[in-house]
């Protein structure tokens, strides 16, 4: 499995392919699954960029996810989809897009969590575990991990995640750590990258 999920930064969406191969660039081949998350993009830039991000993921050897647009998944060839806790359900698009695909939901708590294990989901994002700007009240390490042992599914911690969390997250049950600004917000993602994979490779 994937050990670590970048999820990409929107803030100026054509440069997404880009930021996203300089950040694999450090990146062993399987360790990271990326998501394609541009909600502000018109349906046509975001097909462009999700065709030109398939074509990245797959020279660097990572897995490619589509937040929310399963038509969009489906159309460039994606590994899967993202979806929020309010989408379709998701053992309606396991139907549409097979046993194959990788299906992530979106929680923020147990009710969530247990939702997605019973939906068929592939795994789930948990959030925000740590204080992180305009995503609410945060977890904390000790309920993360009580609710991480209960979920029935692997689990991606996110929110306020870097490298010097990944350890610790690790040792609380995560499967893996999501991130966006530890490291679209680097000045040296591949860099960013590496810190996070040593932190979580680390004995």
């Amino acid at each position: 499995m994937h050990v670590l999920y970048l999820i990409t930064d929107s803030a100026v969406p054509a440069r997404i392919p880009e930021a996203v191969s300089c950040a694999l660039r450090a990146a062993p081949p399987g360790s990271v699954l990326v998501q394609l998350r541009a909600k502000e993009c018109a349906l046509q830039q975001l097909y462009d960029i999700a065709l030109e991000l398939r074509e990245v993921c797959t020279v660097h050897g990572a897995g490619l996810v589509v937040n929310d647009r399963t038509d969009l998944a489906q159309a460039v060839g994606a590994d899967g989809v993202q979806l929020p806790e309010r989408a379709l359900p998701t053992r309606v698009v396991r139907h549409l897009l097979g046993e194959r695909a990788l299906i992530g939901v979106s929680c923020h708590d147990a009710a969530g969590l247990s939702a997605a294990a019973s939906g068929g989901a592939s795994f789930a994002t948990l959030s925000p575990v740590y204080a992180s700007p305009g995503k609410g009240k945060p977890l904390g390490l000790p309920q993360f991990s009580a609710l991480v042992r209960d979920a029935g599914l692997p689990v991606y911690a996110l929110g306020g995640v870097d490298a010097t969390r990944a350890r610790a997250l690790k040792a609380a049950g995560a499967a893996g750590v999501a991130v966006i600004s530890a490291v679209f917000g680097s000045q040296d993602p591949a860099t960013a990258v590496s810190d996070l994979l040593t932190a979580w490779n680390d004995p």
